[in-house]
């Protein structure tokens, strides 16, 4: 993850075994991909800080 940050490594996703939650890490943030709209809204609700100030969360 430090590598990511640092950028000296790139486009790196990690991924359970059946590719159906995807988390995409990059310098200042990441992408989060769940299997379920109800495993996004959980994940969502416990990390309220992890979203931007958008008024969408982007």
């Amino acid at each position: 993850m430090r590598a990511v940050a640092d950028e000296t490594l790139v486009e790196v996703f990690i991924t359970d075994t059946e590719l159906r939650r995807i988390h995409h890490p990059y310098d200042g943030g990441a992408d989060v991909v769940l299997a379920t709209p109800a495993e996004r809204d959980r994940l969502r609700g416990r990390h309220t800080d992890w979203l931007s100030g958008h008024p969408a969360g982007l």
